[in-house]
């Protein structure tokens, strides 16, 4: 009896020391978001357009919601040629798009992004860059870890005349950044692998590959390694990772996000069962 009374009142202590602690999270300076991917599938006919330019504003750690900037002067100009191309606003989502695609008509042509938002200006310089088309996709029957994985085999052949960086997007937020520097020239082979919750029989994946340059592989790695595994490098950064937008109204005041022009291609798979 006296042990079930000692224990008794050390819960009430125990209990009565359990106290709700408040963290208290700095709040920060919204700072604006360009993430202004321009990915161009000129296999297609008529040439397609994936991405655009996003901008958004950053947020508190614990906000619900990203605020998305509707009311920006946003436009591109080809600095060959001096031609201005406006880009408009897509469903008030905080997207801007060209009106054609086909200003991306040469891998020659070096591109200025202009963001005009809150009495500043931002701008950014990027070429359209040009990537090796995928030459196949299989099924492998290869597992990891679990043994219940989904193999997908991926081959192609780099370009030998010039050195590649390459950043392919398998779906489910899984990216995975290459360079030719151990195949330039060469028929390359590598293997991606699903989780069972993600992929079952049945499932189409697709797989794409964007051309991307020395500057952007540095950067996307950097973004990978900070969102974890499955983290996406078209999102804001986890942490302040600059890219290559510039504020030429207040310097400090710097953005987040990327400009680049990608040439894409892609390549679909059904999975079976093996």
């Amino acid at each position: 009896m006296k042990k079930a009374i000692i224990l008794f009142f050390a819960s009430i202590l125990l209990t009565g020391c359990e106290d709700v602690i408040e963290i208290d999270v700095p709040s920060s300076q919204p700072r604006l978001i360009i993430d202004a991917n321009f990915n161009v599938f000129t296999q297609e006919n008529p040439m397609r357009l994936e991405g655009g330019a996003r901008l958004t504003l950053s947020a508190d750690f614990f906000d619900q919601e990203v605020p998305v900037v509707n009311d920006a002067s946003v436009f591109l100009t080809d600095l060959g040629t001096g031609t201005q191309y406006p880009l408009v606003l897509a469903n008030n989502d905080g997207l801007y798009l060209p009106r054609r695609v086909d200003i991306f008509d040469s891998f020659e042509t070096t591109y200025e992004l202009t963001v005009i938002y809150d009495n500043q200006t931002y701008v950014g310089v990027a070429k359209f860059i040009p990537t090796a088309p995928i030459d196949t996709v299989t099924q492998g029957t290869k597992t990891l870890f679990n043994g219940d994985e989904t193999e997908v085999i991926v081959t192609f052949k780099d370009d030998g005349n010039r050195d590649d960086y390459y950043l392919y997007d398998f779906g489910f937020d899984l990216f995975r950044p290459l360079e030719d520097r151990f195949f330039q020239g060469e028929d390359f082979v590598f293997s991606q692998f699903y989780d069972s919750d993600d992929v079952k029989a049945g499932d189409v994946v697709t797989i794409k590959t964007y051309g991307i340059d020395q500057q952007y592989f540095t950067y996307i790695e950097l973004v990978i390694e900070q969102a974890g595994e499955g983290g996406s490098p078209f999102g804001s950064a986890p942490a302040t990772t600059r890219g290559n937008m510039i504020n030429t109204t207040i310097f400090d005041n710097y953005p987040l996000g990327y400009f680049l022009i990608s040439e894409a291609n892609e390549m679909k798979l059904e999975i079976q069962d093996l």
